[in-house]
């Protein structure tokens, strides 16, 4: 059986199906675009994953933590996916021209890269988009030997050559299409012509050359790089089979994937699940608000020591500050449990009672609070004109998740005034340890609220 005989079965298939519905077309193609711009930049060591990728192209998020330069890498191999699909309905000719101006659309604006001179020493190589390589790009193997590309003074020529080779081809067949894109992409990669982004450029050429031909975009994964340069290898000693039997299959699955869009079939790949699912997982479970606590008797007694111990001090410490504008200032705390209005709590004239009295409740074994407001009343502002009394009412909600902090504030001689809805200033999950600058910030916007209140009450007057 020849080497493309399933490859032209199936091509033939798709051609009867075409063409696709506009709806078909664009799922297939979005799914395609995606999973090139992805595989073709890891290949090359882009440390983006598929999901940062999507996320990047479809809604412009970074990812948190990347270096700029792999973001920028896959915009730019984007870019010059949508300008070859561009040259493929214009039907224009595959010039030196043309690869230059694509290298520039891939690779961006100029920059420098680490490199090594001759003799091994580290030095900064400036990368020119669409300029041919200045300098050699040769590369050391595994096994230690030097790789040698075309050096910069034969490039232009064995361009030349390159790009006249494969018009002679298109005008006088000898080789399949798709031995012809595969061939086109392992001359362009022995040649090297430029000092940054050859891989790519070379993926991007065959993918021109494959959709000229009728064919599909072509996905080279990066999950398949080592079986990717074996083959290239054995076409360097001569033997170029392997490699033509590489792109052939890539180009088999790609037709595949289009056949099922044409039916009206489910485009997903038997690997794409646990692709999703192994993004999901990584995006979920070490996201900053995984679940792995919840609220019980036992997670209660520890939130004391972790969190409310220092948090019940430093809203007090906040309040401090206002106890000379009033005669008369009290803290207190109350629990309360679901379907409960009031379970419990304490009145006292010192901090160190009310943490005491919490304390105590929280490490009860067979109770579970639901909910704490700890208290705050300021009677008798000293201004004999205006003169007014205020309630702070700090909320603890606990649910089986999740916390919530909020707060109430009124003047409690006026009835109405304790209906006012609740502050929530902030939801947080189960941990065991909390950000106290976070808390201190939480602590210091509710004195905030409580000097405005004053200062609102105050010029009534």
């Amino acid at each position: 059986m020849s080497l493309f005989t399933e490859l032209d079965q199936l091509k033939t298939e798709l051609d009867k199906l075409r063409p696709l519905s506009p709806e078909q077309e664009a799922r297939v193609l979005q799914k395609f675009r995606l999973e090139w711009n992805y595989n073709s930049n890891a290949i090359e060591g882009n440390s983006l994953t598929l999901g940062e990728t999507r996320s990047l192209l479809l809604h412009g998020l970074t990812a948190a933590g990347k270096p700029m330069r792999d973001h920028l890498d896959i915009k730019g191999h984007n870019e010059a996916v949508f300008w070859l699909e561009d040259m493929v309905r214009d039907e224009r000719p595959l010039t030196e021209q043309f690869i230059r101006g694509m290298h520039e659309v891939l690779l961006g604006e100029a920059y420098d890269v680490p490199a090594q001179t001759a003799d091994g020493k580290p030095t900064r190589k400036h990368i020119v988009p669409g300029q041919y390589k200045q300098l050699p790009n040769n590369v050391l193997t595994a096994t230690g030997e030097m790789f040698y590309f075309a050096s910069p003074e034969e490039t232009q020529a064995m361009m030349t050559d390159l790009v006249d080779w494969y018009r002679q081809e298109v005008d006088h067949p000898t080789l399949h299409p798709v031995a012809l894109a595969a061939e086109f992409h392992y001359r362009f990669v022995r040649i090297h012509p430029f000092d940054d982004g050859n891989g790519r450029m070379s993926r991007l050429l065959m993918n021109l050359i494959l959709m000229r031909g009728g064919y599909p975009m072509t996905v080279i994964k990066a999950s398949d790089r080592n079986q990717y340069l074996a083959s290239l290898a054995t076409a360097d000693a001569g033997e170029s089979e392997p490699f033509y039997r590489f792109v052939s299959e890539n180009v088999t699955a790609s037709l595949q994937l289009m056949i099922r869009a044409a039916k009206g079939e489910s485009i997903e790949e038997p690997d794409d699940l646990d692709k999703k699912v192994s993004l999901l997982k990584k995006e979920i479970l070490n996201a900053e608000r995984t679940i792995n606590i919840t609220w019980s008797t036992q997670t209660q007694s520890k939130f004391y020591e972790v969190a409310l111990s220092f948090w019940l001090e430093d809203i007090a410490n906040e309040m401090d500050r206002y106890k000379d504008l009033f005669f008369r200032n009290e803290i207190s705390i109350s629990y309360h449990r679901v379907n409960e209005k009031y379970f419990g709590g304490s009145q006292a004239k010192s901090l160190e009672a009310i943490k005491e009295d919490v304390e105590q409740y929280l490490s009860k074994p067979d109770i579970r609070i639901d909910h704490i407001i700890y208290a705050f009343e300021w009677t008798t502002f000293r201004y004999h004109k205006n003169t007014f009394n205020v309630r702070l009412l700090v909320d603890f909600k606990f649910s089986n998740f999740e916390f919530t902090v909020g707060f109430r504030l009124f003047d409690p001689s006026k009835p109405t005034d304790s209906e006012i809805d609740e502050n929530i200033l902030s939801t947080f999950i189960y941990r065991d340890k909390y950000s106290r600058t976070i808390m201190h910030d939480i602590s210091h916007q509710i004195a905030n609220s409580v000097y405005e209140f004053i200062i609102a009450k105050h010029k009534e007057a």
